[in-house]
């Protein structure tokens, strides 16, 4: 009974599912789907239309295009022994930007390229001072808020290596600052915090004549960005040389490697520069270079670097040298933590200062007012990832001390700096 029944129901399945085919090919193909009643296909070409319209694309199909940047905001607090204050800004260590990049291949093993890069940092970290908390410094009352890192272009060869031509970073630019460890809320030897507060007692703020403390601090890291030609090698055993020219007559040349060994993963570089006599740049020689060692399977690491100015003027030669030691690993499941310790040295470099007219303005006695005076500071850091949102937040403090300038409280100045770093 049952067996006759289910023959029954298939034949009768068979002929409704037989009988829907041929009406489907008698009143044409069915639509996929009818939003408000009218053609789904042309309702689609219609929104693609209107995308379009408002959408920004890019000039060309040959050419790719990339754009990238990061949010990195924080809280600054400051104690200089006899003032003290806090203020919101953008973290100079690795500063709120975006940017544009894209590439095209010219023929097997040539590519062409570009970069430009932006940066806003309407109260840059490095800028504010005691009685300033947006702009660099009562000499320079207004500054803008976004600025050009990067404008270049670039033809590359697998073999032969790469040229870049235009606004970008020298040879030379971060070589005291190499590190294997996340180092978003400080470099090594880095003035991002402290470089343009005055060092209490050498005059007022309105001064050229005012000791910074980047007037005697510096982890003098290369010759920075400027509108270049640079060359890099290819890599070879892991190693690439880089020269480059540029504006004001500098010219540096610099070496860098990445090797591992087993459980130890190394990085490193060395540099010499040279930079010539411009509108406030005083004529230098100077050499310069990091390594940082890490251990892979604890995340201990340390980092070293040093570096030393020559003046071709009436001044005494600058050095630096400074350490980070610490652990990186993945305690928590969001992602790795860092934590580190750091002390740094310095003697006098008043290339330095932050405002190009302080700067400009002083003569070379002023200048040399500030040989034989020295700084050291030390600090520790915690940097917590978020690997799932593309963020950092950290927590850093420093304390610096200075030498040989008549000031008041023995030159002191403390900083925490709190903060966050969102990358997209």
């Amino acid at each position: 009974m049952i067996r006759g029944f289910m023959t029954t129901t298939s034949r009768t399945a068979l002929l409704l599912a037989a009988g829907l085919l041929v009406s489907g090919y008698a009143v044409g193909p069915a639509k996929a789907a009818d939003l408000g009643g009218g053609s789904c296909c042309g309702d689609l070409e219609e929104r693609v239309a209107e995308l379009e319209a408002t959408t920004a694309r890019k000039g060309n199909r040959v050419v790719s295009l990339q754009i990238y940047g990061q949010v990195n905001r924080g809280l600054l607090i400051w104690d200089d022994g006899t003032n003290s204050d806090a203020y919101v800004v953008d973290n100079n260590v690795s500063s709120t930007r975006f940017g544009f990049l894209g590439k095209a291949t010219m023929a097997p093993g040539w590519t062409a390229g570009y970069n430009i890069e932006l940066e806003v940092r309407d109260a840059s970290s490095d800028e504010v001072d005691q009685t300033h908390d947006d702009a660099s410094s009562a000499l320079v009352p207004t500054v803008d808020s976004v600025r050009t890192r990067l404008a270049n272009w670039y033809i590359e060869s697998t073999r032969l290596g790469r040229v870049t031509v235009g606004q970008a970073s020298t040879a030379s630019d971060g070589i005291s600052e190499i590190s294997l460890h996340n180092n978003v809320s400080g470099t090594v030897g880095s003035t991002a915090y402290a470089k343009n507060f005055g060092v209490l007692g050498t005059a007022d703020l309105t001064s050229v004549d005012t000791a910074r403390w980047g007037d005697i601090a510096s982890n003098l890291s290369g010759l920075g960005r400027e509108d270049v030609i640079r060359y890099d090698t290819p890599a070879i055993m892991g190693f690439i040389l880089s020269t480059s020219w540029g504006d004001n007559d500098l010219w540096d040349v610099a070496l860098r490697f990445t090797r591992e060994w087993n459980s130890i993963r190394m990085a490193g570089g060395v540099s010499y520069a040279h930079s010539g006599t411009g509108s406030f740049i005083v004529d230098n020689d100077q050499i310069a270079g990091s390594i940082s060692v890490m251990h892979m399977p604890t995340g201990l690491f340390v980092t070293f670097s040093a570096a030393e100015k020559e003046y071709k003027a009436i001044r005494d030669d600058a050095q630096y040298w400074g350490t980070q030691f610490g652990v990186e690993r993945k305690w928590l499941p969001y992602g790795k933590t860092t934590i580190f310790g750091e002390y740094a040295s310095f003697d006098g470099d008043f290339d330095n200062r932050s405002s190009a007219a302080a700067a400009q303005a002083a003569t070379l006695v002023g200048q040399s007012a500030f040989d034989g005076a020295e700084a050291s500071k030390w600090g520790f850091s915690i940097t917590q990832t978020f690997d799932s949102a593309a963020l950092d937040i950290y927590a850093h403090a420093e304390f610096w001390d200075a030498d040989g300038i008549a000031t008041v409280n023995g030159g002191e100045l403390s900083i925490i700096m709190l903060g966050s770093r969102i990358k997209f």
